[in-house]
């Protein structure tokens, strides 16, 4: 499959995450939202070209920056 990050998928997308490129400080701060490597996303929205993403990340709605959002590199399930 085709690596992708989350900017780049359409909404209300289903993903599979699979790297997280911005080192351990960013790693961990996902990993405490639920964000982690092997998780299921849902893209819910992106707003305006360098907003925040929506994602759902099993029960909960999270809004990342774009700048994060970038280094969140997922694959098309």
């Amino acid at each position: 499959m085709k690596r992708i990050s989350l900017v780049q998928i359409k909404s209300n997308e289903k993903v599979k995450i699979l790297e997280i490129l911005g080192g351990s400080n960013l790693e961990s701060k996902l990993l405490s939202m639920g964000v982690y490597k092997g998780k299921p996303v849902v893209k819910l929205s992106h707003i305006g070209l360098k907003g925040p993403v929506v994602i759902k990340a099993g029960r909960s709605i999270l809004a990342l920056g774009h700048s994060v959002a970038e280094k969140v590199i997922v694959e098309r399930e």
